[in-house]
Formats: C-alpha cells, sequence, structure tokens
C-alpha cells in the first residue's frame, strides 16, 4: 500500500520556492489490535503488548505497555522525533511512566520501523499528525485502559506534533508533554549553513520528481562534517540515540524534507490547545531556536515551561537532566491524568 505525502500541485508550489527559500534539515478512524497475551512480554513492573492500528489504508506498528496490577490505567502516547524510531532512547521515559502507573503506547510512523507505506522513510509532519491522531484512536477503544485520559508526550520534531495534534482533537487529549519541540519551520531552517542550501535545494527537487511507487533519494539524517538533514554543533546526540547495530537503511531520510519542513510550523496551534501543556526547553539548542519555543509557550492557554539552561538539543535524554526532566514529567502526567 502507499502513502502520498506530497500532491503535484504542492510540488510544484515547493519547487517554486527554492531560489527564494533558505532550505532546512531535518485518516480513517483507527482500530486497535486486541490484547495477544499469548505473545505478551512480562516484567515484574509490567507487560508488553504488540499493537497495530489503522491509518490512512495501511498500519502503523507499536507497543502497548501496561503497568502491573493496574485496571484501566491512563495512557500516554508517545513517538520520536525527526527520522528516528521509538527504540531510540525513549525507553527510558517509558519505563518511568509506567513505574508511575500509567500504561504507555509507543509506536513508528509510516513509512518507518515495521510500520507499513510507501514510500519509506519520508518524514512529513502533517502526515506524522495523522499518525498521531489515529494511535489516539487506537488507544481510546482499547478496554484495557482508560480511553478518557491520554496523555501526549513527544521530543524534538514529535514535540511540535503533540501541539498540533492536542489543538486538533480537543476532546480526546487530556494532557501534553512537548520536549525541546520543534515549533516553526522558517525559524529552523534559518540554522541550516548557508554553504550547503543549494545543494538541500538539489536532493530536494530530484527527490520530488519521483513517484510514490519508485524508491526516493534518500540523504544521510547526520553526517558530521558534512551535507547532511540535520546539522548543528551537538548533533552527535542523535547517533547516540541509536541502539548499536542500527541497520544503515535507517539512518537517512527522504530528500524531499528540505521543502516540505519550512512550511510547517505546529507551534502556530499553541493557542488553540484546551489540554494542561507541559514545554521543556534548552537554552542552547542548535536545531530549535530556543526563542521561538519561549513565545509559542507563552501562548497556551494552561502552560508550563522550562528553560534548561546551558543544556543543548540532546541533554534531555541522558544524564543529570534526564532525571530532572523525566521526574517533572511523571509529576506532570501524574497531576493531570492520574485523577
Amino acid at each position: 500500500m502507499q502513502m502520498s505525502f506530497t500532491p503535484l500541485w504542492h510540488r510544484a508550489l515547493f519547487i517554486l520556492a527554492v531560489g527564494a527559500a533558505p532550505l532546512c534539515s531535518q485518516a480513517q478512524p483507527s482500530l486497535a489490535v486486541p490484547a495477544a497475551p499469548a505473545t505478551a512480554q512480562a516484567t515484574a513492573a509490567h507487560t508488553t503488548v504488540p499493537v497495530t492500528f489503522a491509518c490512512q489504508a495501511t498500519t502503523c506498528d507499536g507497543e502497548l505497555w501496561l503497568p502491573a496490577g493496574a485496571s484501566k490505567p491512563p495512557v500516554i502516547v508517545m513517538a520520536h522525533g525527526f527520522g528516528a524510531l521509538r527504540d531510540w532512547g525513549l525507553k527510558p521515559y517509558a519505563e518511568r511512566f509506567v513505574q508511575a502507573g500509567f500504561a504507555v503506547l509507543r509506536f513508528d510512523y509510516r513509512g518507518f520501523g515495521k510500520s507499513g507505506g510507501q514510500p519509506r522513510r519520508v518524514v512529513n509532519g502533517k502526515e506524522h499528525v495523522k499518525d498521531w491522531s489515529s494511535a489516539i484512536d487506537a488507544v481510546r477503544q482499547r478496554q484495557d485502559v482508560d480511553g478518557s485520559r491520554v496523555g501526549l508526550w513527544g521530543t524534538s520534531y514529535s514535540g511540535g506534533h503533540v501541539l498540533q495534534v492536542a489543538a486538533d482533537r480537543p476532546e480526546a487529549v487530556k494532557a501534553v508533554s512537548s520536549q525541546v519541540p520543534f515549533v516553526n519551520g522558517w525559524q529552523s531552517s534559518l540554522t541550516f549553513p548557508l554553504k550547503y542550501q543549494p545543494v538541500a535545494a538539489w536532493y530536494a527537487l530530484r527527490d520530488l520528481m519521483r513517484s510514490d511507487s519508485e524508491t526516493p533519494l534518500y540523504v544521510p539524517t547526520i553526517a558530521p562534517g558534512q551535507f547532511s538533514a540535520l546539522i548543528c554543533p551537538e548533533c552527535d546526540g542523535y547517533k547516540k540515540l541509536m541502539p548499536a547495530g542500527t541497520p544503515e537503511a535507517d539512518t537517512k531520510v527522504a530528500a524531499r524534507v528540505f521543502m516540505s519542513l519550512p512550511f510547517y510550523s505546529p507551534g502556530g496551534a499553541a493557542d488553540s490547545i484546551q489540554a494542561p501543556t507541559l514545554v521543556i526547553a534548552s537554552e542552547k539548542d542548535g536545531l530549535i531556536p530556543v526563542k521561538g519555543v519561549r513565545k509559542v509557550a507563552a501562548q497556551l492557554k494552561h502552560g508550563e515551561y522550562v528553560e534548561l539552561a546551558g543544556a543543548d538539543h540532546f541533554s534531555p535524554y541522558t544524564g543529570p537532566l534526564f532525571e530532572q526532566v523525566v521526574a517533572r514529567q511523571t509529576a506532570f502526567f501524574k497531576k493531570n491524568l492520574a485523577e
């Protein structure tokens, strides 16, 4: 099955924008698969249940963590950021949330990991938002969690997605945690090195000319000192999230992202979000200008804002800052989902 990310007229618009715009790096109702005890993996703290849910004529792959001894717990939905898979650095967060009594659904976007869909590894924020909405529909239909208490947790690119989804689905989303969020595509595009912008435009144009039945033209997600989708002083932190033995195919993204990303600004939905929202930003973020995040956080009706002094984009994933961040996020979800 195929998923069409970019209509031809939209591609033409992007192509016309190449010369002027600085370029950057970067459904149908869903049905949840019933719990499968025979294949579930149990630990002392939780049970892991494989989950597949429908989205846009294909499926997303995920897993549901159920805390031991809990009856219909609230559920936190999680997915990763730019080109990353759910196993890349998200497990420690999920472990803390399930220990606190929450169910956790982690999933991969269409075209990534074991999820269905063609073409593969296309980073497109507006399409990812559809996957998030389908994931919400899936957990709301399950009998082993409380679908009336759904929280969203996103980071980096998905930190922006959760803002947009919360605005789109006020009836379903009860709490939002947005970590080092991507909020404005144009602002982020201005951080991309000028010397690589013509190369990005050329790659994106060639990729956009390919049909959805053809293999995309890929570029490295990160390549220190070289042209890649993400370029920042701390981008080695991205690679550290990858498990050992990650296939090379999972370290690339379709080059068309250079065209779509400047036109995606989920932070613009901030003033429409009804749910309590926690935003955690990094003062020295090399990918996402913190000034833009501050502005978005100030527009939230029920917002909490934490800025990590001296931290870069990848600081919250490890070490003392991880402990600080995950504790704040857990307390936030307890306050807004547990009752």
